[in-house]
């Protein structure tokens, strides 16, 4: 069996079927570092990334012991909502606990971290500097890859009983498949138009700050969205995220980045960023689109073959559901394992698994996205009309009712679908409204908690064991 790409995604995908493989591969067109740093291949890799309390405990039940290596490592466990601030469309949040979390750490230490696991626990052959330029076979099974091997610009051909394709934005499996005579595959785009700028900052030991701060856009002014994000992770250090949409880039110059800050909704983000010392230099980053490739709709998927990942659904990085969603597919798939028999059908049953990892944040991303000016996608339909008043009701109770900031959280958290965690309180709050007018002045928050991972209280819907049930 063969995996392509050794990211996020791909690493994951390997511990999920590592026990089933007798041989099992992961090329890489990269050197993977010794170290956590960013890599060639990762130009994401720069921004903050948001691993959710369902993504990391995924990972743990995929590599156990890699929640534990990450906060050994610097990497930091924030309750949402009892340590993070808030600063909705219905001004800041009310700190209530939920047992979700967000973890406060750089990309690059969360795919070390993955790496190392991976590597340390299931015997698998990784090939760096391997470019794969197509796919053997035919029309009814994909039998392998062609490889070129960029140092000495060799090119083989690698055999593989499976191909997980996990190799990003960049996948070129759709182009592959035309090779065979098959497609195209149908894709969907919704792009807001939304650009990036980032920067890792110290903050003084003396200076105000804290933990972790978002300033999200109002979807509902018609105007292009602003937002910006703050975040402690390993190192001492804080990644800093700012944001907006079509006709409203963050500025890449020193000067015009603390201007955008202290321009979003509220100010905190750049009254925080005065008092800093810049670590790096600030990135740009544009590639944000939501796209989904419909590979699990596709009646013509070849058997041997499957797409996971940013290959299969990408999601604009701004709600910070990626890594999460990676995860939760790796968990899939390993639960519809099907056995030895990997024909066509039993391959389109898996990617049907692993797209519907993906419903629910497509959703999420997709629905207020299309919201902005200038975005690009199908227009909402009344469904989706309708999912977002009760998305902008939900979150105008949750800003201070305990009840809709539970399910709140569990929706943004992918804990579980809508439908089956909306609790009658948080129907009743979302109906009736806010019962209070939108806070302006940052709530004051609880303590950090430095218990080990295992000895905090799970989230209510914790992602079972994908061997069981």
């Amino acid at each position: 069996m063969v995996v392509l790409g050794c990211g996020i995604a791909g690493m994951l995908a390997a511990a999920a079927i590592a026990e089933y493989a007798d041989t099992l591969t992961i090329l890489e067109r990269d050197r993977m570092p010794e170290h956590p740093t960013v890599r060639k291949g990762v130009p994401q890799g720069r921004h903050l990334h948001g691993l959710l309390s369902t993504g990391a405990r995924a990972i743990d039940t995929l590599l156990p012991g890699a929640l534990t290596s990450l906060l050994n490592h610097g990497a930091h466990h924030l309750g949402l909502a009892e340590q993070t601030l808030i600063y909705g469309p219905y001004g800041w949040m009310r700190p209530y606990p939920t047992g979700h979390f967000i973890l406060g750490a750089s990309r690059p230490l969360v795919e070390w971290t993955v790496h190392t696991h991976l590597l340390r626990q299931h015997r698998i052959q990784l090939i760096e500097g391997a470019e794969v330029v197509g796919l053997t076979g035919d029309a009814d099974r994909v039998r392998g890859v062609r490889i070129r091997h960029r140092d000495i610009r060799h090119s083989r051909q690698l055999a593989a009983d499976l191909v997980i394709d996990a190799t990003g934005r960049s996948s070129k499996t759709s182009q592959w498949l035309a090779e065979f005579g098959i497609g195209p595959v149908p894709v969907t785009v919704v792009d807001s138009g939304l650009a990036y700028a980032s920067r890792i900052v110290q903050v003084p030991a003396k200076a105000p700050t804290h933990r972790c701060v978002t300033v999200q856009a109002d979807p509902r002014d018609s105007v292009p969205g602003r937002g910006g994000f703050w975040l402690h992770i390993e190192g001492d250090q804080t990644m800093i995220t700012l944001s907006g949409t079509k006709g409203a880039h963050p500025p890449l110059d020193e000067e015009g980045f603390t201007r955008f800050a202290r321009s979003l909704r509220h100010p905190l983000i750049g009254e925080l960023l005065t008092s800093t010392r810049p670590v790096t230099h600030i990135s740009g980053f544009r590639d944000t689109a939501n796209q989904r490739r419909h590979y699990h709709r596709f009646p013509s998927l070849p058997a041997g073959l499957l797409v996971i990942g940013d290959a299969s659904t990408t999601f604009n990085p701004l709600y910070g559901q990626g890594m999460t969603v990676a995860a939760l597919s790796a968990l899939a798939l390993r639960k519809a394992w099907p056995g030895n028999h990997l024909g066509s059908a039993e391959c389109r049953q898996i990617q049907r698994a692993i797209a519907r990892t993906a419903d629910l944040p497509w959703t999420v991303c997709t629905a207020e996205d299309i919201r902005y000016p200038g975005a690009k996608g199908p227009r909402p339909s009344p469904g989706l009309r309708l999912v977002q008043r009760g998305a902008d009701r939900l979150r105008a109770a949750a800003a201070h009712d305990p009840a809709a900031a539970q399910t709140f959280f569990d929706v943004l958290s992918l804990s579980s679908p809508l439908a089956r965690v909306a609790r009658p309180a948080a129907i009743w709050a979302a109906l009736h409204g806010p019962r209070q007018p939108p806070s302006h002045s940052p709530p004051p928050l609880g303590p950090v908690n430095h218990l080990h991972p295992h000895h905090t209280a799970p989230a209510r819907n914790d992602p079972p064991d994908s061997r069981s049930g």
